[in-house]
C-alpha cells in the first residue's frame, strides 16, 4: 500500500485537506519555493507544517546543525549519521536524538551498525555486497540484538538472484519476487553523491534491512534553501515515494555528501564523514 491509500483508507485525508499534514513527496522538480505557515480553514492554530516538505520534520533541529565540510561519499567511505526522531510540532517540529548510523563502503560492500537509544538499546548491523553501476545487492547479513538480553538476537541472511531475494534465519526461509532492480536503504548515498540521478529518476526495489519495499522512484526535486546553524545553504533535494514507505527526501551538498534524510518520524543527519582510500562501491 502507498501512502496515498493510507491516508485514504485511515481518514488521514480529511486532516491533510485541512492542512494539517506534511505535503507529499511528489510533484517537486525544479522547486526551490519557501513560504509561511498556512492558516487553516476554520479556527484552531497556523498549520505548523513549512514548504519545502523536506525539512519539516527537522525544523526544529536545523539550527543547531552543522553539516560536513569534509570528505566525499565517492569512493570508499566512512559515514557516521545521528537519528534525529520528530515528535510532532508547534511552531517547529519537536526532535529528539535517538540513536546512530554508521556506514562503511569499501571494496563493493557496504556496512551498517545502528544504535537506537531505546529502553534497552537495540542494536541492529548489517552487510551488504553490491554490484554494478548502481549499487544492486548480491547478498546480504543482518544481525540484530537488544542489549542484555541474549534471547532477543537473531541473524538473517539474503541472497539476490536478479528475479527474487531469498532470507533466510535460523528456522524460516522466505522468497519474494522483484520487479526491478534491489538496492539496499544505505547503497543510495554513492548513487546520490554521484550526481547521476539528476538527469534521470531511478525506479527501483528498496532493501530496507531484510525487508522488501517495492516500486520506488527516486527523483531529483530542485534546490531547496534550508536555515542552519550560522546562517543557510542551498542543497539538492532528491525525492523517493514508492509501495511501503512514507515519502522520503535526501539533501545533498555541492560536494556530493548526502547532509540529510527526512522520513517524518525517523531522520538522519550527517555528523561525520571520512574518505578511507581508493576502494569502489561498485
Amino acid at each position: 500500500m502507498n501512502r496515498r491509500e493510507f491516508l485514504h483508507l485511515t481518514g488521514a485525508a480529511s486532516l491533510a485537506a485541512q492542512g494539517f499534514l506534511p505535503l507529499l513527496a511528489a510533484n517537486h522538480e525544479g522547486t526551490s519555493r519557501q513560504r509561511t505557515p498556512r492558516k487553516p480553514s476554520r479556527g484552531g492554530a497556523g498549520n505548523i507544517f513549512t514548504e519545502p516538505p523536506a525539512i519539516e520534520p527537522v525544523t526544529g533541529y536545523l539550527t543547531k546543525f552543522h553539516p560536513a565540510a569534509k570528505g566525499t561519499m565517492i569512493g570508499a567511505f566512512a559515514a557516521k549519521y545521528t537519528l534525529i526522531a520528530c515528535h510532532g510540532s508547534k511552531a517547529k517540529s519537536i526532535n529528539s536524538i535517538k540513536g546512530s548510523i554508521d556506514v562503511a563502503f569499501s571494496d563493493a560492500t557496504c556496512k551498517t551498525t545502528e544504535v537506537r537509544k531505546t529502553r534497552p538499546e537495540n542494536i541492529l548491523k548489517t552487510e551488504l555486497t553490491c554490484q554494478g553501476e548502481f549499487n544492486t545487492v548480491r547478498s546480504w547479513t543482518l544481525d540484530s540484538s537488544v542489549r542484555g538480553f541474549r534471547d532477543l538476537h537473531f541473524v538473517e541472511k539474503g541472497v539476490w538472484d536478479g528475479k527474487a531475494m531469498i532470507v533466510k534465519s535460523k528456522s524460516w526461509t522466505q522468497q519474494r519476487s522483484t520487479a526491478n532492480p534491489l538496492i539496499g536503504r544505505w547503497a543510495l548515498l554513492p548513487l546520490l553523491a554521484s550526481g547521476k540521478l539528476k538527469a534521470k529518476p531511478l525506479t527501483f526495489d528498496l532493501l530496507d534491512d531484510s525487508t522488501l519495499r517495492p516500486d520506488q522512484i527516486l527523483r531529483y526535486a530542485g534546490k531547496v534553501e534550508i536555515p542552519l546553524a550560522g546562517g543557510s545553504a542551498k542543497l539538492d533535494c532528491y525525492s523517493q515515494i514508492g509501495r511501503s514507505i512514507v515519502p522520503t527526501h535526501y539533501l545533498v551538498d555541492d560536494a556530493g555528501r548526502v547532509q540529510l534524510i527526512t522520513m517524518a518520524s525517523v531522520n538522519w543527519v550527517l555528523s561525520g564523514l571520512k574518505s578511507t582510500g581508493a576502494g569502489t562501491t561498485s
